[in-house]
């Protein structure tokens, strides 16, 4: 149930992005403490993205969840810009981050709704 996107200037090459969708997997349930198995990751490198008129290396990350707790979004922020910077050297203050809390009864699976 846990969704996480990542929109990147940077290029990684194919091998690089299955490892880091795996860690940010891993790192969203443990993050969420939702379990792994409901984590869905998309990585999507190499995109055109210019931020505050500037080429240099930047990310827009979505995050989608049940339950997304809002009182601990800064907290988030914080994990999730660091963990960014880490794995694709972008600087937090070129991250946007767009958290959203799912309603169970909008969000699907297996063809039924949660």
């Amino acid at each position: 149930m846990p969704y996480i996107s990542i929109e990147t200037n940077q290029t990684i090459d194919q091998a690089s992005n299955r490892d880091l969708m795996k860690k940010t997997s891993a790192f969203i349930a443990e993050l969420l403490g939702k379990p792994e198995s409901y984590v869905m990751v998309a990585i999507k490198p190499g995109i055109p993205l210019i931020f505050a008129g500037s080429d240099e290396p930047a990310a827009f990350v979505r995050l989608k969840s049940i339950g997304l707790p809002k009182e601990h979004c800064t907290e988030f922020s914080g994990k999730i810009c660091g963990f960014v910077e880490q794995e694709l050297e972008i600087s937090p203050n070129r991250i946007f981050i767009d958290f959203k809390d799912l309603e169970r009864k909008m969000f699907g699976w297996n063809g039924k709704t949660f």
